[in-house]
Formats: C-alpha cells, sequence, structure tokens
C-alpha cells in the first residue's frame, strides 16, 4: 500500500514542478498581444488547476506517507505550513487569471499582469522550498 501512495505522491510533485517554470512563463505574457495573449493565459490558467489538483494529492498521500515514519514534529510543521502557502498563493494566482480571462479580446490581462507575474515567482519560491525539505527530511529521534 505505501507504494501506492508513494506513486501517488511522486507523480503529483511531478505535475506541480509547473510552479518551478511558472515565473518564466508568466514573464511571456507581456511579449504577446491580442487573441495570443489570451490564450497564453489560458494554458497556464488551466496548468495552474492542474497543478493545484496535484497538491491536494500530495498533501492527502503525504499525510498517510508521514503516519509511517517518525518524521520530527518541525519538519511535519514546515511540510504543512509550505503547503499551505503553496496552496493560498496558487489560489490568488488562479484569481488573477481569471480576472484577467473575463475578457475575451483580453483587454482586462493588463490590469492583473503584475499580480499574475509577482505571485508565479512567489509561487517557484515556494514549491522549490517544498522540493527541498522533502528532499532532506529530519527525522525525529
Amino acid at each position: 500500500m505505501i507504494q501506492v501512495f508513494v506513486y501517488l505522491h511522486v507523480l503529483s510533485a511531478i505535475l506541480m514542478g509547473v510552479y518551478l517554470m511558472f515565473p518564466f512563463l508568466s514573464m511571456r505574457i507581456q511579449a504577446l498581444t491580442g487573441s495570443a495573449q489570451f490564450g497564453f493565459l489560458s494554458v497556464l490558467f488551466a496548468a495552474n488547476r492542474a497543478g493545484q489538483l496535484a497538491l491536494v494529492i500530495a498533501l492527502l498521500s503525504g499525510g498517510y506517507l508521514v503516519s509511517k515514519q517518525p518524521y520530527s514534529v518541525v519538519w511535519m510543521v514546515l511540510a504543512v505550513v509550505l503547503f499551505l502557502a503553496l496552496g493560498g498563493v496558487t489560489g490568488a494566482l488562479g484569481s488573477a487569471m481569471r480576472k484577467a480571462l473575463d475578457d475575451p479580446s483580453g483587454s482586462k490581462i493588463q490590469d492583473q499582469i503584475g499580480k499574475i507575474k509577482s505571485t508565479s515567482v512567489v509561487s517557484g519560491i515556494l514549491f522549490f522550498l517544498i522540493v527541498t525539505l522533502m528532499k532532506f527530511p529530519f527525522y525525529a529521534g
């Protein structure tokens, strides 16, 4: 059973890897215009949704895996705080993208582009910290 949860956990971590690319991809939004900008932002919005689903799967599978190993309380608290922070930031990112995509002509994109770029950078940093924490866990004892 543990192997199934490890597989789900790793698969979701791979899918969340999109957050490492978001800072670079979000910089590209400004270089595009019109329908290309709208289409590219729509793809980023879908990738964010997939990443959020992967985040939930990773949190649930990780919860099961943590119950099977003697991790320290500090490590568990850090992991939960970072996961919740990433969830909040990606929720704000999705909200900004949704507002930018309200008008199919793309006229609202410029109003939200600053927030999209800054939250993309924060989500990339948070995901990097999560991967680092998962690679180097603290064990109790």
